[in-house]
């Protein structure tokens, strides 16, 4: 398969299914967010819109009056005063709820906002606060990353279906929740997590011991080395927000070398693979059935699952025309849409 960047949802989701890995990063074609993700979202959102504001009273503190543009949710006026209370914290909730609820294919009630206030309140709240972005130096909230791997094995070059040739280096990309400093010298970084505490891949939960080798945290750690490197350490929190609370790790200069041997080996490993593989043959997973849209959706004009056509075309006509017959019109390989 050809791949030009690796971002965490992305690695993660080779192991989870690499049919739906094919399809959704070689081919184009994109999944509905489930309701419990989209409401996750509206809660992502305000803890973002609270680390923003708190970095721009930093920035400005002997103003009265301050104010941030968000990309979703428009214009937000605060002061230094109201930034801190419960009403400014439901007025951004609302907004977000609104925002991510109101042209949604999902069908929502009073208890689908009750239930994004309980996780917004259970985050700001937990240990007195000891998450509450407004109670952190802000370093950045939301910042996104695009970071080539300097390594002889992370070249590629690629022949696409229409002839042209698209070479470089395999680059690492995505975007961080929040990053706050702590102490001279050192940061912290903190990723929401509103669904279960789990490896969906496997099914396993994921402990301490698995979170530190956990190739998202490690993906993330790599990269705050190269966004921030006056920084001596970096302290990498994953907080389950409904499921166990927040995880700490300290990783250090191993750790980085340790994630670049993991990333090559995954990078290899699907570079090598023109026939991905669905998760369950005969799709009777759950995975399959109840949770991705390839299977749940037809192919235009036909009457069969979107990864069935793929998979019949695959083995029919090869890789290379089904990546000309069956990529969504207008795709880029190389493009790359935040979150990630």
């Amino acid at each position: 398969m050809i791949v030009t960047y690796i971002r965490s949802s992305s690695y993660n989701n080779y192991d989870y299914c690499q049919m739906q890995f094919f399809m959704t990063y070689v081919l184009g074609h994109q999944t509905t967010s489930g309701k419990k993700a989209q409401l996750g979202t509206v809660v992502h959102k305000v803890m973002e819109v609270l680390a923003s504001c708190k970095k721009q009273l930093q920035d400005n503190n002997d103003k009265k009056s301050l104010f941030i543009n968000d990309d979703a949710i428009g214009k937000v006026n605060f002061t230094a005063k109201n930034l801190f209370t419960k009403t400014f914290v439901t007025k951004i909730l609302d907004r977000s709820y609104d925002h991510y609820t109101s042209n949604c294919i999902h069908k929502y009630t009073g208890s689908d906002k009750k239930f994004c206030r309980q996780l917004t309140d259970q985050a700001l709240e937990y240990h007195n606060g000891q998450f509450d972005p407004r109670k952190r130096n802000i370093v950045e909230a939301e910042p996104q990353f695009d970071i080539p791997i300097d390594r002889d094995w992370a070249k590629f070059k690629y022949k696409t279906p229409d002839g042209k040739i698209t070479e470089g280096q395999l680059a690492i990309k995505g975007t961080i929740d929040l990053v706050t400093e702590v102490d001279d010298g050192i940061i912290e970084v903190i990723d929401w997590k509103t669904g279960q505490r789990k490896n969906w891949a496997t099914g396993e939960e994921k402990t301490y011991e698995k979170l530190i080798e956990d190739p998202q945290l490690l993906l993330y750690h790599y990269a705050i080395s190269k966004l921030y490197p006056d920084y001596d350490q970096a302290i990498m929190s994953i907080f389950f927000i409904r499921d166990g609370g927040p995880f700490s790790m300290c990783f250090d200069k191993n750790d980085q070398e340790k994630f670049l041997e993991m990333l090559e080996q995954r990078f290899k490993q699907i570079q090598r693979n023109d026939f991905p593989q669905p998760c369950s043959r005969n799709r009777t997973s759950f995975k399959c059935t109840k949770l991705c849209d390839f299977y749940k959706k037809n192919w235009p004009g036909t009457n069969i699952s979107m990864c069935e056509h793929v998979e019949e075309h695959l083995k029919a006509f090869g890789y290379d025309d089904t990546v000309e017959k069956c990529t969504k019109e207008g795709f880029n390989i190389g493009h790359y849409e935040a979150p990630g």
